[in-house]
């Protein structure tokens, strides 16, 4: 391959992939347009070189078997063009990752470049997280209103920077972990930046994300074998300072702990699932795969059914989606396309035990650190127990399929 078309046929969708979390922050638009480019670039490279290895392995397999059922739901529980649309749409995103693994494999740089878009958006909403909560506007002087205890997404009004924050940060956390392995006096700073990201997620207001981000770093103190002590030691000051805060700060304590309390009910005598809204959302989700128990009502079909009257629980029951993804699973796609969510955790879980066991008892670790930071933000994706976005949603696909690459790229790069 001449150097012009490496240029055109691998640097450039390796760029694009580094790109993928500074376009998130703009929008669904750029970042959906990224992820098309990689994926038509993979393609022409994989039918140029006639290599089609990337194609064969489980992943894919399980992820192809899903996509066609997807189609065959829309196709039988047609309501609109939209439901096709998405089914078919929804193929991209397994080749996404296929691409992100093969980018990387033949642009040795890659890895180092999306260190530095990390570390330039997460400066960047640092930087803008931060500004609202104090200054009370974001970077760009636009006033913001943060008395709900909730700070908004950088160029748009949505509440989803805690979201962001915790679902890309162990992917950041896993490549720091690889370009700071033989320079560990320089974990430090960056140390300090993974403390101001995780209290920056508490002030979001965004109780899932918080969550989600406790979780991951539970999960990857527990599983990985270098760093343990300093992932451990942010974690606790990041505790420290969201300790402090909630002390001094009356409004982030209301949304995130004595909100959390009283939407639960454990200061009523009836406990709810989260909150009543989010357990109306639950019921009529439940109600519809009662009516609908083998497929569902169709992909992306609950924002269209849950104005008839017998799913109605609740006057805000009615919503895009039930914000959860399993339960959205059952009621869109019915009980065979819950069961490819179910089969995939259970066998997360393991794969998980495998490498506890193997750690704790053979001093043997199944997956390296970097694989574990990887696992962690997959394990946010596929947790059952906890509020979650719309799971046929592209913006939060993009960012569901985006560690799988990596990983995949991990999996490839160890049987070598």
């Amino acid at each position: 391959m001449t150097n012009f078309k490496e240029k055109i046929l691998v640097t450039f969708p390796a760029f694009l992939i580094c790109l993928v979390p500074l376009l998130l922050i703009t929008g669904p638009f750029l970042s959906d347009l990224c992820i098309v480019l990689v994926c038509i670039f993979f393609l022409i490279n994989i039918f140029l070189n006639k290599d089609y290895t990337y194609f064969k392995n489980k992943f894919f397999l399980f992820f192809f078997i899903f996509f066609i059922y997807l189609f065959i739901n829309s196709l039988i529980k047609f309501y609109d063009y939209n439901n096709i649309r998405s089914s078919l749409g929804y193929i991209r995103f397994g080749i996404f990752s296929l691409g992100v693994a093969y980018f990387i494999e033949k642009e040795k740089r890659l890895l180092k470049w999306v260190f530095s878009i990390f570390l330039i958006c997460f400066l960047i909403l640092i930087i803008d997280g931060y500004t609202q909560y104090f200054f009370k506007e974001n970077i760009i002087g636009t006033p913001v209103d943060i008395q709900s205890g909730r700070i908004r997404f950088l160029f748009n009004d949505e509440y989803i920077l805690g979201s962001f924050l915790s679902r890309l940060f162990p992917i950041f956390l896993g490549i720091s972990f690889i370009i700071f392995k033989n320079k560990k006096k320089l974990i430090i700073p960056i140390s300090i930046l993974f403390v101001f990201v995780e209290v920056l997620i508490f002030l979001s207001g965004e109780r899932a994300a918080f969550f989600y981000n406790t979780l991951a770093a539970i999960f990857i103190i527990i599983m990985i074998n270098n760093f343990k002590k300093i992932r451990l030691i942010t974690l606790l000051s990041s505790f420290a300072v969201i300790f402090l805060i909630s002390t001094y700060d009356d409004t982030a304590k209301k949304r995130v702990w004595d909100q959390t309390i009283d939407q639960f009910g454990f200061n009523s005598p009836k406990i709810n699932i989260f909150s009543p809204i989010h357990q109306s959302h639950y019921l009529s989700a439940y109600r519809m795969f009662q009516d609908n128990k083998l497929m569902g009502v169709g992909i992306r079909n609950y924002r269209n059914f849950c104005h008839n009257p017998k799913y109605i629980t609740h006057y805000y029951s009615c919503t895009t989606h039930p914000h959860n993804t399993y339960v959205q699973l059952l009621a869109e796609t019915g009980f065979i396309g819950f069961s490819f969510g179910l089969i995939l955790f259970f066998y997360f879980v393991f794969k998980m035990l495998n490498h506890l066991v193997g750690a704790l008892f053979k001093k043997h670790y199944l997956f390296s650190d970097f694989q574990i930071c990887l696992l962690a933000s997959i394990l946010i994706t596929i947790w059952p127990f906890a509020p979650s976005g719309n799971f046929f949603n592209n913006w939060i696909s993009i960012i569901y399929y985006y560690p799988v690459g990596f990983f995949l790229w991990t999996i490839k790069n160890k049987k070598k």
